[in-house]
């Protein structure tokens, strides 16, 4: 089959209100910014990506740089867009060696490009993305909510709310305070019970190898279930696994397949965090899946808070994996007026695609449509939209 042509490219930086400001370690302005991509074919299909580009975000010792939302527009209309319309949108892989050749790095530039030819592509062909991917491994993906690095009683009271949500696994930001962290750790254990999962995400927010065992030893009493990214590199990753009960999980450490088998290789964790921005797309994410899958490393699909479009792609990588065994850290999608929970898996006020996620029990799943199986909403679209660009063949 032949698949209709690109003919032109827009983007959209977004502007949204997060519902209160969710900080992490290494976050050092509020979220609320996002990039999206729009592609027309020459028969009207469209394709639809979206990333959360951060300036402040990055891999081990400064190996991989910050990104933003205009950053990653003059990439894709100067570099990725060419290719893009002299290329049939369905030769993703010949698509990615070009880009690569014409441009180093800017992960998060193509991926949101890439996820737009593959919800491109679904929709031309009529099969959900996750066919694309390798097909389903299962029908919906646990998702784990995200408590911000907040005061104890207003961590206790959203996790609350979200575990009335359906929610069961939590990812805990710290990597400040390691006191405060094992007051957080014990605080949700003995709130929640046995059955939740508890992740403390440090982004590598403890100091040396020798801080992070000092840390986390004393969060075993409260049953720690995971530790993500607690230090930086591969050694020092290697040495507190060595140490501690918890899971560890490498997060920046990890941004490629090429990371993965190195990872794997100094068996320096326990799991992996796989990121569709930072792996540049949907297609070099399968591929990090893959080596996590063959290494025996289970894995999740996160993400920076994405909107619907972003989350959508998380979720169908996540269906296709065979080893996304981990909750994902991936917002429950839905505009304002439709979401299905109250705080579980809610970060903004409002979102740009028109109808929210499938979700039951903890778990959502991809609207059985083709491509990502979301719609923008135009209207709202219009209303958070702040710059605009447009680039045609």
């Amino acid at each position: 089959m032949t698949l209709p042509r690109v003919v032109a490219l827009e983007t959209y930086e977004l502007r949204l209100p997060p519902l209160k400001d969710f900080r992490w370690q290494s976050l050092t302005e509020p979220l609320g910014s996002f990039f999206v991509v729009r592609l027309i074919a020459e028969d009207g299909t469209e394709g639809l990506g979206e990333v959360v580009p951060l300036k402040d975000w990055g891999g081990d010792h400064g190996r991989q740089y910050g990104e933003t939302p205009t950053t990653a527009a003059h990439v894709v209309h100067e570099y990725l867009a060419p290719v893009v319309f002299a290329e049939s949108p369905g030769d993703v892989g010949r698509i990615h060696a070009r880009w690569d050749a014409v441009v180093k790095g800017h992960p998060y530039a193509k991926a949101a490009v890439d996820v737009a030819l593959h919800d491109l592509v679904g929709r031309a062909l009529g099969v959900p993305v996750y066919q694309l991917l390798g097909g389903r491994c299962r029908e919906s993906v646990p998702i784990a909510h995200m408590l911000g690095i907040l005061p104890l009683d207003e961590v206790v009271a959203e996790a609350r709310a979200a575990w009335a949500d359906g929610l069961r696994a939590f990812q805990i930001k710290g990597g400040r305070d390691a006191a405060r962290d094992g007051e957080v750790v014990a605080a949700l254990r003995a709130t929640l019970g046995p059955a939740v999962f508890l992740r403390l995400d440090a982004n590598q927010g403890y100091a040396t190898p020798k801080a992070a065992i000092a840390a986390l030893r004393p969060m075993e009493a409260a049953r720690l279930d995971a530790a993500e990214q607690p230090v930086a590199g591969l050694a020092a990753l290697a040495e507190v696994r060595s140490a501690v009960a918890p899971l560890v999980i490498a997060d920046e450490s990890c941004w490629s397949a090429a990371d993965a088998l190195a990872l794997a290789q100094a068996r320096a964790v326990d799991a992996i965090s796989i990121y569709v921005g930072m792996a540049g797309g949907l297609y070099p994410a399968r591929q990090v899946a893959a080596v996590a899958a063959a290494a025996g490393l289970p894995h999740d699909v996160n993400g920076s808070l994405e909107l619907g479009i972003g989350s959508a792609a998380n979720v169908h990588l996540a269906i296709a994996a065979p080893a996304a065994t981990l909750a994902s850290v991936t917002p429950i999608a839905a505009p304002a007026d439709a979401a299905p929970t109250q705080v579980g898996g809610r970060y903004f006020a409002d979102d740009v695609v028109s109808a929210p996620f499938l979700y039951r029990d903890g778990a959502v799943a991809p609207l059985d449509r083709p491509g990502l199986g979301v719609a923008l909403d135009e209207a709202r679209l219009r209303r958070y939209a702040v710059v605009q660009r447009r680039s045609e063949r």
